[in-house]
Order: C-alpha cells, then structure tokens, then sequence
C-alpha cells in the first residue's frame, strides 16, 4: 500500500473514531476489511477485539453464502438479535464493513442511527481521497431474531 492510500486509510480510521460516543452504551463499534482485518475499532474493556472482528467477517461472510444459495441478492445490512445483544452489520464496500454491537437495553434507533453516522464519516473521508471508495447501493436487509 503506497504512502497516499496508507493516509487516507489513517484518516478514515480517525473519522470513524472520532464518531463514537462511548456514553450510548455500545458494547463495540468496527471498521473492519472482510477478512477480519480490523481498520479501525471502539470497544467496551474487557472485549477481544480478534475473536469478534473474525467471528464478524465469518457471519457476513455465512449469511452473504446463505443468501445466495437460495437465489438472493447478497444483502447489505444484516441484523441479529439475541435474548441480550444486538449486532448491526452494513457494507462499507465490496472489502470493508461496519460492525456496532450493543445490548438490547440501548434502543434499535440508537443503534441505527449511530451506524449511518459512522457511514456518512467514512463517505466524507472518501470523498476526500481518490483510494478510499463507500458504494451507496440500495440496501437488502437480513435480519435474524431469536423465537419469541
């Protein structure tokens, strides 16, 4: 990677931080290449970053297969919902994406909102550098919930 992708990929990575609010009570916020490669992270002290970025690419990479096989689209967004916890995953682009995980006390909209703000600041930083690129693509949704 050349000196010029490297800083824009640094000023990304500052954008995303710098749009965290650690008092919502997120659990964890990524910035994360597909292959777990962690671009740029907040987490809640006590978490393994490796173990969740990994296991984060692995479900997008699962639900994208599983998708496909029943003749869908891969989907953009993609929410799962415990008993305590809730994941939100969208595509940043084909090789990166954003993860915000939270438990169900914070509200859906919270986390929501927070995840398209995290989108619009790598968009803007994108915007600036001719080797970082956000698709804004219509949005197939998966969404898993536990039985009620």
């Amino acid at each position: 990677m050349g000196r010029e992708s490297s800083d824009a990929l640094e000023q990304a990575a500052l954008s995303f931080l710098s749009g965290i609010d650690p008092d919502l009570g997120l659990d964890a916020a990524l910035f994360v290449r597909r292959t777990g490669l962690v671009v740029a992270s907040w987490m809640r002290e006590g978490i393994r970053l490796d173990v969740v970025s990994v296991m984060a690419a692995t479900m997008l990479a699962s639900v994208d297969t599983i998708i496909e096989s029943v003749g869908g689209p891969t989907p953009d967004v993609i929410s799962v919902d415990t008993d305590a916890h809730q994941i939100l995953a969208t595509k940043v682009n084909s090789r990166a994406f954003l993860v915000v995980i939270a438990p169900k006390k914070v509200s859906r909209t919270v986390v929501r909102k927070t995840m398209r703000g995290l989108n619009a600041r790598l968009a803007a930083a994108a915007s600036k550098s001719t080797h970082l690129h956000v698709e804004e693509t219509e949005k197939q949704r998966v969404n898993v919930r536990p039985p009620r």
